[in-house]
C-alpha cells in the first residue's frame, strides 16, 4: 500500500552483486524513504553519507537506470519500473552533446516530445532564461565549465516536465562561487517550477544549505540511519553557530560507524 498524497515512495530498497563462486557484495541495504508534496517540505531532500556508501546506485535505483534486487519504487502511487519523464537523473558529470550548441542540446530533448515547433521555440526560450544561459545560446558545451554544462543539463531535465530531478554529486569538484551560483539556480526552479530535488552528496555543508530535510547513509552495506529535517532542527537550534553544531554532529555519526 502505498502512502496517501505521496510523490515519491522508496520502498526496501536492497541491491547485492553476486560474483563467481558464490561471493556477493550487499551494496544497498533496506532503503525506505517518502518524499510528500511540495507544501510539506521545500523541494530537495539530501541523501549525505561518506563516499562509497552506494549514492549513485541509489539514485540509478530511483530512476529505473539500474534494477533493485529487491524493493519497490512508487511515483504518485505507481510502480515506477522503467526511466521516463516522471523522474529525471542528472549524473555527476552533466552529459550534453559536445557537437550541439546550447539551443541545440536543449531543442533536441524538446523535439522528443509530441509538441508543435511554436511551443518548442517558446519552451526553449524559457528554459535557457530559467538556467541563466541567455546570451549563450550558440556557445557549446565542451568549451564551458562544469557549472555551464550542468545548466544545460538541468534545462534538459525540466523539459520533459518532471516530478522528481535526481542529482547525483553534481556540484563535486566546483570552486565555490561557481557552487553557489547553482545553489542559487536550484532554489530558484524549486521556487518557480515546484520541482522536487534528491541530491546524493558527501558534502556536510552543501546538504546543510540546500536541504529541506537530510537522509544520513552508512555504507557497507548503504542504509538510511537517520533523517534530520531541517525545518524542525532551525526552530529548535537557535544562533548563528547551529549549523556548525550540526556539521560536526554529522561528522561524529559517520566516524562512529566507520
Amino acid at each position: 500500500m502505498s502512502v496517501k498524497n505521496s510523490i515519491l515512495e522508496i520502498k526496501d530498497l536492497s541491491k547485492v552483486f553476486h560474483g563467481i563462486a558464490g561471493s556477493s557484495i550487499h551494496v544497498l541495504d533496506g532503503i525506505s524513504f517518502t518524499i510528500e508534496p511540495l507544501e510539506n517540505n521545500n523541494g530537495l531532500t539530501s541523501i549525505l553519507s561518506p563516499s562509497g556508501a552506494g549514492k549513485s546506485f541509489l539514485l540509478k535505483i530511483i530512476s529505473a537506470i539500474e534494477k533493485p534486487s529487491s524493493g519497490e519504487v512508487l511515483l504518485n502511487g505507481k510502480k515506477y519500473v522503467k526511466p521516463g519523464g516522471g523522474i529525471a537523473y542528472i549524473p555527476e558529470k552533466a552529459s550534453s552533446f559536445p557537437w550541439m550548441s546550447v539551443s541545440q542540446n536543449i531543442e533536441f530533448a524538446l523535439n522528443l516530445r509530441d509538441i508543435s515547433q511554436d511551443e518548442i521555440k517558446k519552451r526553449k526560450e524559457e528554459l535557457i532564461n530559467l538556467v541563466g544561459l541567455s546570451g549563450y545560446e550558440k556557445h557549446y558545451p565542451h568549451e564551458k565549465s562544469s557549472g555551464f554544462r550542468f545548466r544545460i543539463a538541468l534545462a534538459r531535465a525540466l523539459s520533459v516536465h518532471p516530478e522528481v530531478i535526481l542529482l547525483d554529486e553534481c556540484f563535486k569538484g566546483l570552486h565555490n562561487e561557481s557552487k553557489k551560483e547553482l545553489y542559487n539556480l536550484i532554489k530558484s526552479v524549486i521556487h518557480e517550477l515546484k520541482v522536487t530535488f534528491i541530491l546524493a552528496t558527501s558534502n556536510i555543508p552543501e546538504a546543510i544549505e540546500l536541504s529541506s530535510r537530510i537522509l544520513l547513509m552508512k555504507r557497507r552495506p548503504g542504509k538510511i540511519i537517520r533523517q534530520i529535517d531541517m525545518l524542525d532542527f532551525n526552530k529548535s537550534h537557535q544562533g548563528d553557530n547551529r549549523h556548525i553544531e550540526l556539521k560536526n554532529e554529522i561528522e561524529k555519526s559517520f566516524e562512529a560507524i566507520q
